[in-house]
């Protein structure tokens, strides 16, 4: 799923949350780290100030002449054992002598009945088997020696200290003083030389046990913050931005739906408002524009109106004149072609009559152009008077194979006609006549000469019945074969790539056909043929 599809709310939240989460996190982080360490820069300063109290207390006793008398019987001086215990009669009373390993080991015991802390002192050659050290002390005095085997320890020569999980292990070295040479006599050992060290455990566990507990108030804290920080940067975005925009958005939709007069009234201070400005500018042009529009349109269309008048007008007049003239041009025709017929039957020279013919040929040709235009003005004036009845189609399509014949046998064509029989349909005959004779006799026309025409009647299942005439001729530029059916419009014939006939044939047929209730089209491959297809619903 990619958060960029969603909302700019849903953006903005898992940016700020994206952002602020980790943030807060490193400094919340950086915080419990800096606890972590100054806890244990507090331990170890404890423990040095213990040590050092320590330190200087044997300090002291060695100054007070290696020891220090304490009565035997004291509560001072029980549980204090040691390899030289010096014991002194003064009066009536025992004394014993303390020495400093003595002191230090019963200052451990008061503090470890307190649980505050403890130290002990150890040494790698002990006379007192105490004094044995434990594996962290073994290390320590190895690095206090210069002995660097095994240095696990920190702190360098002067100290050393290891933090556990209960327990935080401190450790300094402890010098051979003058004093002490008096227990501590041997040939290895001289003054300032290292005899052992002063150990001091603290305990630890409380400590982290608080930091646990600091530590998840910090991370609820952390958390509250969280939520507090996105909260509010998400109901501020959402009150300064979001909600102007969702404004705007509405006001958009309304622009869309074409209302114009719509107006944002933003109060933010900033670029929104600005914004929202610059949008109510662009709707009172859009309104003007609108208007304007509006008036051009209006304008044009009255215009348009008078125009199409004045064009039916003009097409009526033009329609009249037309059927008018070619109604006047048929009487002299007649007349001529009466004198044409009687000239050629009293011409005695064989130059006049061929001179007759070609007249004949001509007054025919005009004769034709006349009847196609009187018809074309009669259909597309729709002052036609149509004779439908149920007509046997497959009889019609054989007369006018037979009538147009004689043109067929002057290039040597054969026509040719498949049907299933009788087929009827409702038909003007004479209309319906009128289109197979003109399509058949273009077939004619421009098929090459010594080939045939195929004339072919289907009834089909869906009850239509169609009429194919089918020729082998230059065929017709695929490009034209939906305009030839278009009044005036011509192709070139193939042979002379000269434009042929009125253009009013093929209209005229399509006319007659649509009024019929069915269609007519060609298909046709260039070269070879054309094929011309006409559908009528068959009358059952």
């Amino acid at each position: 799923m990619n958060i960029w599809n969603h909302t700019l709310q849903k953006k903005f939240l898992f940016t700020i949350t994206l952002i602020i989460v980790p943030v807060l996190g490193l400094v919340f982080g950086w915080v419990e780290f800096q606890n972590i360490q100054q806890v244990r820069e507090e331990s170890l300063g404890k423990a040095r100030i213990i040590s050092r109290q320590v330190i200087l207390t044997r300090k002291w006793i060695i100054d007070c002449g290696g020891g220090v008398l304490v009565p035997a019987l004291s509560q001072g001086a029980e549980h204090i054992n040691c390899f030289f215990d010096h014991r002194f009669e003064v009066g009536d009373k025992l004394y014993r002598r303390f020495t400093p390993a003595m002191v230090t080991k019963k200052l451990s015991l008061y503090s470890s009945e307190e649980s505050l802390y403890s130290f002990r002192l150890s040494s790698l050659t002990p006379m007192n088997p105490e004094n044995i050290p434990n594996e962290f002390e073994r290390l320590a005095l190895h690095t206090f020696i210069g002995d660097d085997t095994g240095n696990r320890t920190g702190g360098g020569t002067s100290e050393a200290w290891h933090f556990g999980n209960e327990y935080l292990e401190y450790m300094v070295p402890l010098y051979i003083e003058k004093a002490c040479l008096k227990c501590h006599s041997s040939e290895t050992i001289s003054i300032k030389t290292i005899m052992g060290g002063l150990s001091v455990i603290i305990p630890i566990q409380k400590i982290q046990s608080s930091l646990k507990r600091n530590g998840m108030i910090l991370a609820a804290s952390a958390v509250c913050v969280t939520l507090l920080t996105i909260t509010t940067l998400f109901v501020l975005m959402r009150h300064m931005i979001i909600k102007p925009l969702n404004i705007l958005e509405e006001q958009t939709r309304e622009i869309s739906r074409g209302n114009f007069e719509t107006r944002i009234t933003l109060d933010t201070g900033d670029e929104l408002e600005r914004l929202g400005q610059s949008f109510n500018i662009m709707a009172q042009s859009l309104l003007e524009g609108r208007e304007n529009l509006e008036k051009k349109i209006a304008q044009a269309t009255e215009e348009l109106a008078t125009a199409h008048a004045e064009l039916k007008d003009l097409d009526r007049l033009k329609s009249d004149f037309l059927a008018n003239m070619s109604h006047e041009l048929r009487s002299p025709i007649t007349v001529i072609r009466g004198g044409i017929n009687y000239l050629s039957r009293t011409l005695e020279r064989e130059e006049d009559r061929s001179y007759a013919e070609i007249i004949e040929k001509n007054v025919a040709r005009l004769s034709r152009l006349v009847s196609d235009l009187f018809d074309f003005t009669k259909l597309e004036a729709g002052k036609i008077n149509w004779d439908f009845d149920r007509e046997n189609i497959t009889v019609l399509v054989e007369e006018v194979i037979e009538i147009i014949s004689p043109l067929a046998m002057k290039k040597n064509l054969d026509v040719t006609c498949e049907h299933p029989g009788d087929l009827f349909v409702n038909m003007d005959f004479e209309r319906m006549e009128q289109v197979l004779v003109n399509i058949i006799d273009n077939a004619i026309k421009y098929s090459y000469p010594d080939t045939n025409i195929a004339v072919r009647i289907v009834s089909r299942d869906d009850g239509w019945v169609t009429v194919s005439i089918r020729d082998h001729g230059p065929g017709i530029p695929n490009h034209s074969l939906e305009t030839i059916f278009d009044k005036f419009s011509t192709v070139p014939t193939g042979r002379n790539s000269k434009l042929e006939g009125t253009g009013l044939g093929l209209a005229i047929s399509r006319t007659i056909v649509e009024a019929h209730g069915g269609n007519i089209h060609a298909e046709s491959v260039e070269g070879r043929y054309s094929v011309f297809f006409i559908t009528l619903p068959e009358f059952v």
